[in-house]
This record gives C-alpha cells, sequence and structure tokens, in this order.
C-alpha cells in the first residue's frame, strides 16, 4: 500500500482493474465525449481531463472539455487549456461523460447534462473518500494522480501519447506528487514520468511553468498570509482573508500550495489553512500531515474528504468556533497516534 494511505480504511473494494476494462470499452464505442472535473479545479483535475481530451481527439473523437471557473495559473499552458467551456447548451447530449478527481457528484459544475443527456458517466478519481456516483467508477487510491489513470485509459484504447498529452499527465503528476517530492510519490509514477519524457516532456521547463514563474500579486499575497502562521504544539495554521486578497490584487487561485509553509515548520506534525468566506457560507479549511495524522478522516467528520496526508472540508460558523473545532480534532488525534 503506497504511504500516502497507509492506516486509511478503505470500505469499498473498487476494482481498478476491472473498471478501467469498463471505463476503455465505454470511451471506444463513444463518439461525443464531454469531461469534466471538480470545481475550481487543481493541477490533477485539469492536467488529467486535457490529457484524456488530447488523446481521444488525436482518436478522432469529438471532445467538450468544461469547467465552470477560473484555471489554475499555473496550469493554463497545457495544450487545450484555452478551449475549456464555462457553460454549456442546455440541450448538449453526449455518449459519455467523465469527471476527472471529482470526489463527489455535487463538485461538479452546474451545466453537467441529467442522466438522460451525459451518456455512461466514468468517474475517475484516487481519493480514498470519493463517492461511487458513476455509472463505471474506476477509482485507484494507490495511484500518485489521476492523469496516472487518463495514461492507462490511453493505452488501453491503443492511443499514442503525443507530446501535448505527455505534457498534461506530467503536469497532472507533478501537482498530485509535489514534483516527485510527496509520499505519493512511487515507482509507477516515475516509470510512466520516465516514458512522459521519452515521448518529448521537458522536466525542467515543466518544473519553471508549474512552479517558478509565479506573478507578483501571489508573492505578495503570501507575505500577508504568512504573517497570520501561528504553531500551537505540533498544530500549524494560516488565514486567507479576503482583506488580504483585495489589497494584493491577487486571485483565489493563487494560495495553492501555502499551507506547505506551515507544514514545514519544524516539530509540526499537521499544517490547517482557513479561507475566509466570501458573501457569507462556510469557512474552506484544508489540510496537510506530515504522516502521522490522518487529516481526510478529520476532513470526513466535516463532511470533506481527501488522502490521508492532504485533505479539506468546509464548516459553517464563525472563525473563533471554527478553528476551535479544529484544533480539538487534531490534538484528539494526535493523542490517539491516528
Amino acid at each position: 500500500m503506497k504511504a500516502s494511505n497507509k492506516g486509511v480504511a478503505n470500505p469499498r473494494d473498487w476494482k481498478p482493474a476491472e473498471n478501467l476494462c469498463l471505463a476503455v470499452d465505454a470511451l471506444r464505442s463513444a463518439r461525443r465525449i464531454l469531461i469534466t472535473m471538480h470545481r475550481g479545479p487543481d493541477g490533477d483535475a485539469l492536467g488529467s481531463a486535457l490529457a484524456l481530451a488530447s488523446a481521444l481527439r488525436e482518436l478522432g473523437r469529438e471532445v467538450t472539455v468544461y469547467n465552470p471557473d477560473d484555471l489554475p495559473y499555473n496550469f493554463r499552458f497545457l495544450r487545450g487549456a484555452a478551449e475549456v467551456e464555462k457553460s454549456l447548451a442546455a440541450g448538449a447530449a453526449f455518449d459519455v461523460t467523465v469527471a476527472t478527481d471529482a470526489g463527489a457528484y455535487d463538485r461538479l459544475g452546474p451545466d453537467v447534462p441529467s442522466a438522460d443527456r451525459r451518456g455512461v458517466l466514468l468517474n475517475l478519481d484516487h481519493h480514498i473518500t470519493t463517492e461511487p456516483f458513476g455509472d463505471v467508477n474506476y477509482v485507484d487510491p494507490h495511484a500518485a494522480s489521476v492523469g496516472i489513470l487518463a495514461y492507462k485509459i490511453i493505452r488501453g484504447l491503443g492511443g499514442q501519447i503525443s507530446k501535448d498529452t505527455a505534457e498534461c499527465i506530467y503536469a497532472s503528476i507533478l501537482a498530485d506528487t509535489g514534483c516527485f517530492r510527496y509520499s505519493s510519490t512511487d515507482p509507477e509514477c516515475l516509470r510512466i514520468a520516465a516514458e512522459l519524457v521519452e515521448a518529448g516532456v521537458e522536466p525542467w521547463e515543466m518544473t519553471v511553468r508549474v512552479y517558478e514563474q509565479q506573478p507578483l500579486a501571489r508573492m505578495r499575497l503570501l507575505a500577508e498570509v504568512l504573517s497570520t502562521l501561528e504553531v500551537h504544539g505540533k498544530l500549524a495554521t494560516i488565514t486567507i482573508a479576503n482583506a488580504m486578497v483585495e489589497k494584493t490584487g491577487s486571485e483565489t487561485d493563487l494560495t495553492d500550495g501555502f499551507i506547505n509553509y506551515a507544514r514545514s515548520v519544524d516539530g509540526v506534525e499537521v499544517a490547517a489553512s482557513f479561507r475566509e468566506p466570501r458573501n457569507g457560507g462556510p469557512w474552506r479549511v484544508s489540510f496537510r500531515s506530515r504522516g502521522r495524522v490522518n487529516v481526510a478522516a478529520i476532513a470526513q467528520k466535516f463532511g470533506g474528504g481527501g488522502h490521508h496526508n492532504a485533505a479539506g472540508c468546509s464548516i459553517e460558523g464563525d472563525e473563533v468556533s471554527v478553528r476551535a473545532k479544529i484544533a480539538q480534532e487534531v490534538e484528539e488525534a494526535l493523542k490517539n497516534g491516528a
């Protein structure tokens, strides 16, 4: 079992090999395909979706990629990102609808067609807490990224891995392994990454585009956020306030990765990031763990989910009460050695 999922109870037998075959069969017979992903997409959700879109188009399929929200700034260079639709026509119909990295059906956009127009619904995911909302649930909690699942589907279809497709898969792996730094990094993803390099991916160029071309506004926002860093025993927290975003003229999608600075503090086991709600609504809480604490279990208590070392949830209430709830759960988890 992969280190990221050690000690995580999996109540379902996902049968990834069996469902890979079902996913391939569904896509092989499809002509019109919709690919979508969770709202506010990250690099894995977007990269895996664009990889499938690229390969399926090269196989002659008619493919639409849809997400109503802004794409992460550091993955917009990927081939096909500029063509992602923010809305779908009311009567749009497809043979197959693919959801990448969604976790739950209600995280998809509002224009995803109803059952009578979306065809076979494929749920591609690697979160151990994902919901089996698809007609076919190709879920593998041991996969480093959903891009790994996309790669296997493309191979199953007999498709070639072009440079454009390879870059999208590689980007998804980079995103969910932290540039091959996280515990999700395993021999499988490294072997696939080597094949992607052989297909034309330039590792340094990809690293620069994803991690080393940051907008000035992001750096200014990071300075504001780090000023909120607090450490309470083995828990470190940061807060992203609306006033900070407005002051720096940044976008909320520029905060990805900020929480890792809190986790990197020596002696810290768990980091939590608190995102102030806009126009009311719940606080968005993200977690990172060094491995001792299963933060997916904590997130699940508040209706969220994720991985052993990275998870998130939304909590209603004022900042003080939300922080108190999280602190209590983390303290309990540390006490129990969870």
